[in-house]
């Protein structure tokens, strides 16, 4: 065993090795640069107001733009998945039912991602725009809509899938209800999830570390406090910590 632990840290160290050094030089290149900024005057207070002044901008539209866009997209995939259930000759394993879940499954992604938009613009309006006025309270209006019509077609897509797979069941207004999902899922399909999840635990892990360095690199250029890197460090502590606990309650229930 020492000998095959051995083996495999030899192979594994050079690769580990030239990953450190490229990062090494892609930061110490980026920090060249930000200081030839500083030496040639780059103005980036003016640089930040710009950017401020965009997202200002932008703000009011953000909701209603990208609900139209996304939302509008649900409505076609739903419509779509619908359409090719009502035709569907309930095969277990056949082309048609994979397409209506491929569908699905688009549907609850883009309707998350719009989640998420109006979570970032209704955020954005608050330190760009409250005047306390009508525009203010229609905002606050559309937000309440878009993120309705969100859960709207979460619900619909679920109402769906049940259809599909009577023995499913839970409602996505139940707070319970991704327990309750996944108490009638069958072993392959939490052998899914499971590997769904833990592949998206590896690319948080990474995307987290890679946004510390870009913040850290940004302070170097604008004035910045540690509010973003602190946030962004108990994320990733929260997420690491949740997982080898888990690990560790799993085991020993495996274990009994």
């Amino acid at each position: 065993m020492s000998k095959k632990e051995t083996s495999e840290n030899r192979r594994a160290l050079p690769r580990f090795a030239l990953t450190m050094a490229g990062s090494m030089l892609a930061g110490g290149a980026i920090g060249f640069v930000v200081g030839l900024s500083r030496v040639f005057g780059l103005d980036t207070g003016a640089l930040a107001e710009g950017l401020n002044a965009l997202l200002a901008a932008i703000t009011p539209w953000g909701i209603p733009v990208t609900s139209a866009l996304t939302l509008g997209s649900c409505f076609l995939l739903y419509r779509s998945a619908a359409g090719k259930f009502a035709a569907w000759n309930g095969g277990d394993e056949d082309e048609t039912s994979e397409s209506i879940d491929i569908s699905l499954s688009w549907v609850l992604l883009l309707s998350a991602v719009q989640l998420l938009l109006n979570l970032f613009f209704m955020a954005a309006f608050c330190v760009y725009g409250i005047d306390g006025g009508i525009g203010a309270l229609s905002l606050v209006g559309v937000f309440l809509v878009s993120c309705g019509l969100v859960i709207f077609a979460q619900q619909k897509t679920v109402d769906l899938a049940k259809r599909m797979n009577p023995e499913k069941h839970g409602s996505v207004y139940d707070m319970k209800f991704q327990k309750k999902w996944m108490d009638s899922c069958d072993e392959s399909e939490r052998r899914q999830v499971g590997q769904a999840c833990y592949r998206a635990y590896l690319v948080t892990s990474r995307v987290c570390l890679g946004a510390w360095m870009v913040l850290v690199i940004l302070s170097l250029v604008f004035e910045m406090n540690l509010l973003p890197v602190f946030v962004l460090l108990l994320v990733l502590g929260i997420m690491q910590v949740t997982y080898t606990l888990e690990c560790i309650r799993l085991s020993k229930k495996g274990g009994k």
